[in-house]
Order: structure tokens, then sequence, then C-alpha cells
């Protein structure tokens, strides 16, 4: 299979760059959830604005990093050098295909796993892969994701810290009869806002930094084995702001298919539309509150 054209990294990110990339951005997010966060709301902050600082400021501050690492690397600040150090060229048909593959995997689901395996089928014949075990592979990746849910009573017994009262009450804001404060009932504009900064700063901001610039600099270093390792170190960068073993085991799951599919495909596209379905359920939810009476 032809993949798509890609500039390479001119940095290959090893052991300790790679705890750099992942650890800068997680000891951020720490600081802010365990002490900025607590701090403003006893100074009087809405919850409102503690939604922006904690969550939407530095996945903004991801996103522009992204754009500058790669400007560096490529010595370039046009959008056509960015976009191909990115990898954010137009995806070929397989790369779409393999999307959708990572699209079902992460919504879940009955219909939405045998979409994940069927696709993924497809995408290894477009590739003209003949092992079984390949096919078979991703056949148990998904059966192995549907059997973790059975330890999740066991896991989330396993915490490495113990959740503030700002912690459950800050995610406590996300619905389903407020949002952050504000009332979802007909508040229709919450919708669209809440879709703009989520697809531009939470999921364009993750996925170009993440999948765009530093996976593949660690391919440089870790070569096929990239995937795993990036899975690993991404899960446990949500670790700061999800304090259970379960939550750990769920986000490297995840972290490992978006990175899989990713460094298959040399392309950032189906991991920006994989994890925007994972996280239509929740938007979904929003939704609810906003047309229930």
């Amino acid at each position: 299979m032809r993949r798509t054209e890609q500039a390479p990294a001119t940095r290959p990110a090893g052991w300790l760059a790679s705890l750099l990339l992942f650890g800068i951005p997680a000891l951020t997010f720490a600081v802010l959830f365990h002490w900025v966060g607590p701090n403003l709301l006893r100074h009087g902050s809405s919850w409102w604005r503690i939604f922006h600082v904690l969550l939407i400021l530095p996945l903004a501050l991801l996103l522009i990093a992204s754009l500058a690492g790669a400007a560096i690397d490529v010595r370039s600040t046009s959008w056509r050098a960015l976009a191909q150090r990115l990898r954010l060229s137009v995806p070929n048909a397989t790369a779409w295909i393999w999307a959708a593959a990572l699209s079902g995997f992460m919504y879940g689901g009955n219909w939405q796993d045998a979409l994940a395996v069927a696709a993924s089928w497809l995408a290894l014949w477009r590739e003209n892969h003949r092992k079984v075990w390949l096919f078979a592979a991703m056949l148990l990746a998904t059966i192995l994701k549907r059997s973790a849910g059975a330890l999740r009573p066991a896991l989330q017994t396993i915490a490495f810290f113990d959740a503030s009262g700002f912690y459950h009450e800050f995610f406590g804001r996300f619905g389903p009869r407020d949002f952050m404060g504000i009332p979802l009932h007909g508040a229709w504009w919450i919708l669209f806002y809440y879709a703009f900064v989520i697809l531009v700063f939470n999921i364009g901001g993750e996925e170009l930094w993440w999948r765009g610039y530093v996976l593949p600099r660690q391919e440089l270093a870790f070569g096929r084995a990239t995937w795993v390792l990036h899975g690993i170190l991404w899960s446990i960068f949500h670790l700061f702001m999800q304090p259970s073993l379960w939550d750990t085991v769920r986000m490297a799951i995840t972290g490992m298919a978006l990175a899989f599919v990713a460094q298959r495909t040399k392309n950032t596209w189906p991991g920006i539309v994989g994890h925007s379905f994972g996280n239509l359920a929740f938007f979904l939810s929003l939704v609810n509150g906003v047309v229930s009476p």
C-alpha cells in the first residue's frame, strides 16, 4: 500500500525527550486540578471560569505547542509545511477505513465493536496483508477492550490519589441539568460553544500534539513498538486527572488504539475522527439536557 507522504521529524524523541513531552503537560494539569482550581473556587471564581482555566487554556497551549514544534522542525510557518509535518494531508481511502474502525472501537457497543473489527479487516485486506495473526489481533484487541470492563469494580478500588471534593464537584458540573453552573435546558448556545472548544482545543490540541507532533518523533527512536509506549505514556498523562487504576487501564487501551492507527496510516485525521466519536456519548448527554423539560 502506498502510504501518505510524510515529512520526517527532525529530532528523535527517545526516553528522556518522551518523558518531558508527556511529563510537562501532565504536571501542568496536576497543578491546575490540585492547586489552581481549588484556590480559584475558594476565592469565588465561577465554575465557567474554572472550566476554561483548567481545561481549555492548557489544551489551547498544547495546540499552540504542536504548531510551534512543527514550525521549528520544518523551519517554516507555511500551512502546507506544517500540515505535512503534523500529518494532516488528505487521507487515502484505506486511512478513512481505519478511521471508521477506530471510531467504532472508541465509541463502544455491540454494533460499534463489530464495525471496528470489520473495518480493520477491510483496511488490512486493502493493504494486502494476508497474515492471519494480524486479522486475529484486531479481533482480540476488541475482545480485550470489552472484557476489561469486567475488571472495573476491582480496578476502581485501587486509587493513586484521593479525589478531593473539588475534583468530584468539578466533574459533576458536566450535566445533566447544568453545565458549569449554567442551566442546560434550552441553552442551545452551550452545545455549539462546547462542540467548538472541544473539537478545536481538546481533540485538535491533543491529536495534533500527541499523534501529530510527538508520535512521529518517537517513531524515529522506538520504531514499530512506538504505539505501545505512546499509549502507555498517554494513559499516565491522564493519571493526574483520573485517579484509579481502572482509568489508567482504560486510557491505555484508548491511547494504544489511537497511536496504532496514527502510526499505521502516517496520518493524524483518523485519530481526530476516532477521538471525536470517543467523546460523542458525553456530547449527546448534553444534548439531552438541553432538550429535556
